[in-house]
């Protein structure tokens, strides 16, 4: 369900948006039988779902290009079903298939990640432009809406800072909030999203019903450097994706001609390194807390360097798992990495996680294909776990009934089909301890407070260490990403000199002229034992105002903001769920706060209009609850909204009458 919350000051062209907050409600209510989100799950038909994704074109072999439409039904239905085979559950798409090519998916038993491609770089504010988008959409959606296969929506790829900068972030989020409600209302309880990149690592995506970038290994430096691909995955995962899903969209690595180099980078990569970094990624994204990711992508892409009949070395065209020898070749053949997918899909291990640190037991989590019967967990050389599996999911508590306070832990997985062979077999590493352990920290401060575009930001640094671990290398690195188009920024290193287990540094990123937004981060890798862990920190900067409407609560626009988020008080600001619930007609609603400070309660209804103002005043910290009484109202869903600063907090709660 989407929920518009909207307050206007002025009329027309001088209307002032005052708060805009848009919330997908991750409870069994108004969603389409067959898909369902909740506790931060895809659920198809019932069934927790994890997405086995891959980035698929219907007509871009060689001599196509997408905008000339091409329809063979053969092929593509020997596509999906080679697909299917490799143990993949869901394709992704960018452009709109068409609804002859969607029976197809929908007969293939596959699931699709449907693409509406939306111009990243239009003219937002244009009305022809939004006219447009939405006529498009409308027509796509009066035959997509037909089909189950459909699991969600994704309608823009990779919006860039300078186009939304120049078009206005206001008439980007307003056109948003058009085709998220147009879906809504055409294709009911099937949820919706953009895909997103690092680029946009500042933009609010709880105005979507499920997050999904596109993260690629060697790009931008807050990946290659401060946070690393599954520090930075995991940073997103709980600021950009708390409750919902978290699907990454393109990942993957080109094998274009070049001099490979020691690290992947965006072409150059050998057949060798697109096996290892794929599912290098692949693993990374699942112990990040991801609930899926879609490979990019399915088939080499001759049309992307303007001639579709020749095979260019530029390494968009080298993505794909399977390649073309030539013209005339329709099928194609499987690149190494296929196989390899083919056999990591068949038992996907969502916990335990490598990098995780377990207090007690520890959880087990295993989503398999058909032909897995069984799995047994080793330790040592011992056999923890022999067990079989039935519907294809596995969920269970693991005790190891450990003697040591903290252990390093090596968990080996085998999997077996009915025969007894082995299918795969995966090692997770992770930290078990008896009680919570203060893990090594690091503080940032950056002087000045605010970004200062043509000059200097400084990076003040605190690294708290614990005894229990080493620091990789003694080595703490940082960077400074200018979100200018694909530019990575800069990064740099120092090496930690403790005192008293305590290391400050101090250091400076210049930041190019142009610059409108920056993520700055900082990260080391602690070690006890074989177990290792990223520890980061970070900030994200905006200059001036222009993103306010589409910024996450974490950006920080002006000083008075950093030094709020400095104090570290809005985690104490809790809205409790109202109890009872559903009620009629009165409910108690409480919350806490941190501090004695203005407190502001307003109910909406299901349309998102502010009906009544149930409190606004100052209130002293802790514990307060007020009443609420809704015997004038009647029954449905309503939505209580706390604001307290910047921060605010939503609950929905059910009259029953």
């Amino acid at each position: 369900m989407l929920i518009i919350f909207l307050d206007f000051a002025g009329k027309m062209k001088n209307s002032k948006i005052i708060f805009v907050f848009i919330t997908f409600i991750t409870f069994n209510i108004c969603l389409a039988q067959s898909v369902q989100i909740n506790d931060g799950w895809f659920y198809i038909n019932g069934n927790k779902f994890f997405v086995k994704g891959i980035g698929y074109e219907t007509h871009t072999r060689p001599g196509q290009v997408p905008w000339i439409y091409s329809f063979n039904a053969d092929l593509i239905r020997f596509d999906l079903q080679r697909i299917k085979n490799a143990g993949f559950n869901t394709i992704r798409t960018w452009g709109a298939i068409t609804e002859d090519e969607l029976k197809l998916v929908d007969e293939s038993g596959l699931k699709i990640l449907f693409g509406i491609w939306i111009d990243p770089a239009g003219d937002f504010g244009s009305q022809s432009f939004r006219t447009t988008v939405m006529n498009n959409v409308n027509s796509v959606l009066n035959y997509s809406s037909k089909y189950s296969c459909v699991i969600g929506y994704i309608i823009m790829n990779e919006p860039q800072v300078a186009p939304i900068y120049n078009a206005g972030a206001q008439n980007l989020l307003s056109l948003w909030l058009s085709v998220i409600g147009l879906i809504h209302q055409k294709h009911a309880g099937v949820p919706v999203s953009f895909s997103n990149t690092i680029v946009g690592d500042y933009i609010n995506m709880d105005i979507f019903d499920f997050a999904a970038f596109n993260a690629y290994i060697y790009n931008p430096v807050t990946i290659t450097d401060s946070h690393g691909y599954q520090g930075f995955l995991s940073y997103l995962k709980s600021n950009r994706a708390n409750q919902r899903p978290f699907i990454i969209t393109e990942f993957g690595l080109s094998v274009s001609s070049g001099s490979p180099s020691s690290n992947y980078t965006y072409g150059g990569n050998t057949l060798e390194m697109q096996t290892s970094g794929d599912l290098l990624m692949y693993r990374a994204l699942i112990d990040a807390g991801a609930q899926g990711g879609c490979v990019f992508q399915y088939h080499d892409g001759w049309w992307k360097d303007s001639n579709e009949f020749i095979h260019d070395p530029t390494p968009e065209e080298w993505f794909g798992l399977i390649e073309f020898t030539n013209q005339n070749d329709i099928h194609g053949t499987p690149r190494p990495v296929w196989s390899a997918f083919e056999k990591y899909n068949k038992a996907i291990i969502t916990n335990p996680k490598n990098e995780e640190i377990y207090v007690g037991k520890i959880p087990v989590e295993i989503f398999t294909t058909e032909d897995v019967t069984s799995f047994s967990i080793v330790m040592n050389n011992n056999i923890l776990i022999n067990q079989n599996i039935s519907n294809n999911y596995f969920n269970s508590l693991l005790d190891l009934n450990l003697t040591e306070n903290v252990k390093d832990i090596q968990l080996t997985f085998n999997f077996y089909n009915a025969a007894g062979d082995t299918l795969k077999f995966e090692t997770i590493s992770h930290l078990c301890t008896k009680s919570e352990i203060q893990i090594p920290e690091i503080k940032m401060q950056l002087v000045p407070a605010d970004l200062n575009p043509g000059s200097k930001n400084y990076l003040l640094m605190e690294i708290t260490s614990n005894p229990i671990f080493t620091i990789e290398n003694n080595k703490v690195e940082y960077a400074a990403h200018p979100h200018i188009g694909f530019d990575p920024g800069t990064a740099k290193s120092q090496i930690i000199t403790f005192s008293n287990n305590k290391y400050s540094a101090q250091d400076f990123f210049d930041i190019p002229h142009e610059t409108k937004v920056t993520t700055f981060g900082a990260g080391f890798t602690i070690r006890h034992g074989n177990f290792t862990k990223r520890i980061f920190t970070q900030n994200i900067l905006t200059y001036g105002s222009w993103a306010n409407s589409i910024k996450a609560s974490d950006v920080i626009t002006d000083v008075s903001e950093f030094n709020d988020k400095q104090s570290e008080t809005l985690p104490n600001i809790i809205l409790y769920q109202n109890y009872p619930n559903p009620f009629n007609p009165v409910t108690k609603i409480k919350f806490n706060i941190s501090k004695k400070t203005m407190v502001n309660i307003k109910i909406y209804d299901a349309l998102g209009r502010g009906i009544i103002m149930l409190l606004n005043e100052e209130r002293n910290a802790g514990y307060n609850e007020i009443i609420f009484d809704g015997r004038n109202l009647p029954s449905g869903v309503y939505f209580c909204r706390l604001l307290v600063g910047n921060y605010s907090e939503i609950k929905k709660m059910i009259i029953l009458k």
